[in-house]
């Protein structure tokens, strides 16, 4: 079964502290529905610590629900872009 989910309902306008979204992300994991759309619209900002929470969310439900996003905006994409990047570069590393 479908869900769409619409962020600025819960947030506002801004995703700003990282225990806000993780309580809200533990909400939508426990959910019985297997995909979630995510509607990012009217979300202006989002933190790159609340980023960060939502791709390791998103990683760790790998296989088990189909995460859909709509509706983000340019500068919600790019801080998306940046905390992925860094995931990436620190992967590269040898010690």
């Amino acid at each position: 079964m479908r869900k769409t989910v619409y962020l600025s309902n819960n947030f506002g306008n801004q995703i700003i502290t990282r225990n806000s979204i993780r309580l809200f992300l533990d909400l939508l994991s426990n959910a019985s529905n297997k995909e979630l759309i995510l509607d990012f619209k009217d979300i202006s900002f989002i933190s790159r610590s609340c980023a960060d929470e939502y791709i390791k969310w998103k990683l760790s439900l790998s296989g088990k629900k189909n995460i859909i996003e709509i509706n983000m905006s340019n500068e919600v994409r790019m801080m998306f872009k940046l905390v992925s990047l860094q995931y990436k570069k620190n992967s590269s590393l040898t010690i």
